[in-house]
Formats: C-alpha cells, structure tokens, sequence
C-alpha cells in the first residue's frame, strides 16, 4: 500500500470513447482497466484474458468506480458537442454564444 496518494495520468492521446470501433473500444477497456483496476504489473492488470474487452468486461468495479467512469464518459460526450457546435458556429461566421433576438420565443 502506498504512503502517498498518487494521481495516474495517462499520456498520449485522449481517452477513446466506448462507443467506437471496436479498436477503439479496446483502447477504451485498456485504459479503464489501467485507471481504476489496482495493478503493479501489466501483465497482471490483463490477466489470462485475451483481450482487454475481455478483461474490462470481466472486471467488477464498485458502484464508485462505476459512477466515476459513467461521469468521464458524460462529459467527453458533452466536450465532444461543445466543439461540434463551435465549429459549426465558425463555419457559418458566428459567435457560438450570440443568439438572434427573431430566434427566441417568448411567454407572455
């Protein structure tokens, strides 16, 4: 056990979403595993699984761990539409946060 509490952070490119190819979802499971699963060892991390799918998909995390992954996915997705909207807001040459006054409805 360690004496010092450490955050993991993994380098190279963004965490892959679960919903992709399933490459992608392999690099996804992969790095789930290597985020929440206690390990000292790679080889221990994967276990006699043949794949990661298989690892993560055999893996039983808490329901703390389980919400923890839940909220990354949520909010890459939101990230995800953030910059979908923003380049889209820049292709059509506007402020993605300035709305036409005609578009708005109002209750009276």
């Amino acid at each position: 056990m360690r004496k010092k509490q450490v955050i993991p952070v993994l380098l190279g490119d963004a965490i892959p979403r679960p919903d992709g190819a399933e490459e992608e979802y392999e690099k996804y499971c992969r790095c789930m595993m290597m985020l929440f699963k206690p390990w000292r060892d790679l080889r221990c991390l994967k276990g006699e699984h043949r794949t990661w799918i298989e690892a993560f998909e055999q893996e039983t995390f808490s329901p703390a761990k389980t919400a923890i992954i839940h909220n990354m996915n949520v909010e890459k997705e939101c990230k995800e539409a953030r910059d979908a909207h923003a380049h889209a807001a820049q292709e059509q040459h506007i402020k993605p946060h300035v709305f036409d006054r005609n578009d708005m409805e109002y209750d009276d």
